[in-house]
């Protein structure tokens, strides 16, 4: 094999982890390869691009929150700059309170020190149409990450530099030797997946322990409402622009087909007359699969029996914002690997 093979690494999937992996192994200068056919059921496709390193429910952080909050932040800016494209909006979110949650969440804000993360303080300053009887509650710093743009402009630079293979991949087609592999005469030192909850039905990784999940939203228009944040009470609502809005999101462990729920559809509608009665209209009804383990934390690594396949998957619903720093970690590793 020759030597750019030996070094050249395929990855298999551009949703949002692939497409973090690609950019990291890019500042690394480590020659790679994305291979990609867009098909339904992504996640990241389908995702709203909420990053909230909060729990709502229990208020308190999400799995290695003060580390990853702080990198996703300053990479989104970075790759913003590097791809000239707008994608990344910082913003609050805003959880309209029970009746007592502004006292559950001053006890978790001492237990939790919780400071740097949430405002207490009930407000009351919503505007006209949401209900908010006992005021609201803050937390920061979150963020809107525009799945479509940042996934389609990277797409665009894969393909300036001749770096996309828009083909389906059939793992049946893949030769592991002992040098790396080979698929359909592209030759690498490794491949590493991430097509989210599809890599469930490889054979590679059957071993691993998924427990993904099926999620739906609605993109809709709220002509009589105009926010510059995202609200939060049983669903989220997230502003997009223009009086456009996502509104999610649900969770089913078990479905019989990708295509949108009427059953969903109203269990959104629902809560959301439990935050106003504003009228609004639905544009779309998206679904995707997310991919997670029983653990619920994220994978990254090579199998054991074959080093020379990875995996970085099982991000879930904060695929936004863990995918930075882990695929960080993860090109660091293949960087040491290689060295």
């Amino acid at each position: 094999m020759p030597d750019k093979e030996k070094k050249q690494i395929l990855i298999v999937g551009q949703g949002l982890a692939g497409t973090m992996l690609s950019y990291q192994l890019f500042k690394k200068n480590i020659a790679h390869k994305v291979i990609d056919n867009p098909v339904a059921g992504s996640a990241s496709r389908a995702a709203a691009g909420l990053i909230n390193p909060i729990v709502v429910k229990r208020v308190n952080r999400t799995w290695q929150a003060d580390v990853f909050q702080p990198y996703a932040h300053q990479i989104y800016q970075e790759l913003e700059e590097f791809l000239s494209e707008r994608f990344y909006y910082p913003l609050t979110v805003r959880k309209i309170y029970g009746k007592d949650d502004e006292a559950f969440w001053h006890h978790r804000y001492q237990k939790e020190t919780l400071k740097h993360y949430i405002s207490f303080t009930a407000k009351h300053d919503l505007p006209d149409g949401i209900r908010q009887p006992y005021g609201y509650g803050t937390i920061h710093p979150c963020a809107r990450l525009d799945m479509a743009s940042i996934l389609k402009s990277y797409r665009q630079f894969l393909q300036r530099n001749n770096a996309l293979l828009e083909v389906s991949f059939d793992d049946q087609d893949l030769k592991i030797n002992q040098n790396g592999i080979e698929w359909q005469g592209n030759k690498a030192s490794k491949v590493i997946f991430c097509r989210g909850s599809f890599d469930a039905n490889s054979p590679f990784f059957k071993h691993l322990k998924w427990n993904n999940t099926k999620g739906e939203l609605l993109d809709v228009t709220i002509p009589g409402l105009k926010l510059e944040y995202i609200l939060s009470k049983g669903v989220f609502v997230m502003p997009i622009g223009d009086h456009q809005y996502k509104i999610g999101a649900t969770y089913s462990h078990s479905w019989k087909s990708l295509e949108p729920s009427p059953e969903k559809q109203t269990e959104l509608l629902n809560k959301w007359s439990n935050i106003s009665d504003l009228p609004l209209s639905i544009n779309r009804q998206l679904t995707g699969i997310r991919p997670t383990f029983t653990d619920r934390r994220p994978s990254y690594g090579f199998l054991d029996e074959h080093p020379q396949i990875g995996i970085f998957n099982g991000l879930g619903s904060r695929g936004g914002l863990m995918a930075p720093y882990l695929a960080n970690a993860f090109a660091n590793l293949i960087n040491h690997s290689q060295s």
